[in-house]
């Protein structure tokens, strides 16, 4: 077996059961799914949690919450055994601090637009695993856009970060090569919101691993 990438691989927003099957082949390291309810991504209603029994061990299921309360992102976890949290939303370093010392693994999403969306990131650096950078946009959500990667380089970073955010088959490799932990893919490899195209997911995994 070829070696792997060292750049860990999320595909996100996952809302068909068979769909999930396929993906599943392509040995992602996390599969996220979106517990909010604005989202076209939105899960609850489209697959059981049951059903995800499928997923192995080694898979992160990963809870995507928007301004969802503790007890609230506590219920969906233990509904769907989520072993990974990923807020994004304007949620508070305290609430980061309680989710991980639970014994979740905690990713907090910022968006960017420029180097003062830094600024405020520094309050959550003990009460994370990794921190998610995402195109700033009117919205929650992801906008399928990229931003200035570079932005995230001149950082004084002390935490691995997720790379999000316009990530297509055309520049997959310069976000492997970013010096991200993971790179998330999600809206620029669908046949439809919540349905990732296969073949062109394999084809973009190819060229980075």
């Amino acid at each position: 077996m070829e070696k792997r990438s060292q750049v860990k691989i999320k595909i996100c927003g996952m809302t068909d059961i068979d769909n999930i099957c396929r993906i599943l082949f392509l040995e992602p390291d996390y599969i996220g799914f979106i517990f909010y309810p604005k989202s076209p991504r939105y899960v609850v209603g489209k697959v059981k949690p049951d059903m995800l029994s499928i997923i192995p061990s080694r898979v992160h299921r990963v809870g995507v919450f928007v301004n969802s309360t503790e007890t609230e992102i506590r219920q969906v976890a233990a509904t769907y055994g989520l072993q990974t949290i990923q807020l994004h939303g304007n949620e508070k370093p305290e609430l980061c601090h309680a989710l991980r010392e639970s014994g979740f693994e905690v990713i907090k999403a910022f968006s960017i637009e420029d180097e003062h969306d830094f600024e405020h990131i520094w309050a959550y650096e003990d009460f994370v695993d990794y921190y998610l950078f995402d195109t700033k946009t009117p919205s929650y959500g992801g906008s399928g856009k990229e931003f200035d990667w570079q932005l995230i380089l001149r950082q004084p970073l002390r935490k691995p970060w997720f790379l999000s955010g316009g990530i297509n088959i055309d520049n997959i490799n310069m976000a492997a090569q970013s010096g991200a932990y993971c790179i998330d893919l999600n809206s620029r490899f669908e046949s439809a919101p919540g349905i990732k195209d296969y073949e062109l997911l394999n084809k973009a995994l190819g060229k980075i691993r």
